[in-house]
């Protein structure tokens, strides 16, 4: 490959490109930090890092050569979460509990219901069997497992009209699969509620430590003692007891699905700190880039962030068995060497 720099074009290998790129996507290096010590333009880094990450290798490309979807350790735990890169570009990525894999990843223009289905679509497509959700509870996400009610239009009749056939009631993408709510962002938006109430300090501090009792019980029975506890001290004050004990009572059953619920023989996890800890580690790999600027540079980044976690050996893993092992060797079930760079086409690599 040759690149015309100060007016002389220059050779560079095939080796000495991956190189540049494995330095700059595994974080250990910024741009400018490779411009100086490689003597390559920032142009012409961005351009071989959106090369490659074009020519990375799909989920389902992926699912099918290691055939994960006739035969894999995926928990069939499923966690759902976003981030914004940009005010154009978020990052919808699909996480499997016990493996620590990221099943499926989109770059989409914001989180919407729409954007969530076309993931679900991408992680059926890769052979997941869907036996349980848990996300942050946000309304696009509970749209996949509840139904929209149809509500009929004022100063009409809800039976039907002669000649005119009912409304069909459209299913949601994923009725009848439990669908569990992080309960470290109920408790945030818990205290957010209080902070806005403005009530008195040590009254504050009371609620906030009746909230965790519920939220972080280790038996069912001791969050509904607590919980009765909760109404029963807030039960003077209408707007406390709607903004906590009711709020939670109205979420009761999607916050305390962890402790009936068991999938192959596991309870599933009361938050999502799995999937945060992978956004954490992908949020960690973008401070060393440039600004986003275009959603096909966003796609091409997070592909290469992606596959890079995907195939790298998990290191402060509290679980001993993990340990050495990459998330997709996991899903796999077998200890498996990988490198990101096999997963690039060979047009590109």
């Amino acid at each position: 490959r040759k690149v015309k720099t100060g007016g002389v074009r220059r050779k560079f290998t095939d080796s000495f490109i991956t190189e540049s790129v494995c330095d700059f996507i595994q974080g250990r290096s910024s741009y400018a930090v490779i411009k100086e010590r490689k003597n390559v333009s920032i142009g012409t880094l961005s351009k071989w890092v959106n090369a490659f990450g074009n020519s990375c290798l799909s989920p389902i490309e992926i699912s099918e050569k290691f055939k994960l979807n006739e035969a894999s350790k995926w928990s069939g735990t499923l966690l759902l979460d976003g981030k914004y890169l940009n005010k154009n570009s978020c990052l919808l990525i699909a996480v499997d509990y016990l493996t620590l894999d990221i099943v499926a990843h989109l770059v989409v223009d914001k989180e919407s219901g729409k954007n969530y289905a076309k993931l679900i679509n991408l992680v059926l497509f890769c052979g997941y069997n869907i036996k349980a959700l848990v996300s942050d509870g946000h309304p696009s996400i509970r749209a996949l497992t509840q139904t929209r009610k149809e509500k009929p239009l004022k100063a009409t009749r809800n039976y039907p009209r002669p000649g005119i056939s009912p409304v069909t009631r459209t299913k949601s993408k994923l009725e009848g699969v439990p669908h569990a709510w992080c309960v470290v962002h109920a408790q945030r938006e818990l205290f957010t509620n209080l902070t806005k109430l403005k009530l008195s300090k040590e009254f504050n501090l009371k609620l906030r430590k009746q909230i965790n009792l519920i939220l972080f019980a280790n038996t069912l029975s001791k969050a509904k003692k607590n919980v009765k506890k909760l109404a029963h001290e807030t039960r003077s004050r209408p707007k406390v007891f709607s903004t906590t004990a009711l709020w939670i009572l109205e979420r009761w059953e999607y916050l305390t699905l962890h402790f009936n619920l068991r999938v192959n023989k596991r309870k599933i996890p009361r938050s999502t700190n799995v999937v945060e800890n992978v956004i954490s580690y992908v949020a960690t790999r973008l401070k060393t880039m440039r600004r986003i600027r275009n959603r096909a540079s966003a796609r091409a980044i997070c592909n290469l962030i992606v596959l890079n976690y995907r195939t790298k050996p998990l290191i402060n893993t509290k679980n001993k068995l993990k340990r050495g092992k990459s998330p997709l060797s996991l899903a796999i079930g077998k200890k498996v060497n990988l490198k990101w760079t096999t997963f690039i086409k060979k047009s590109t690599a």
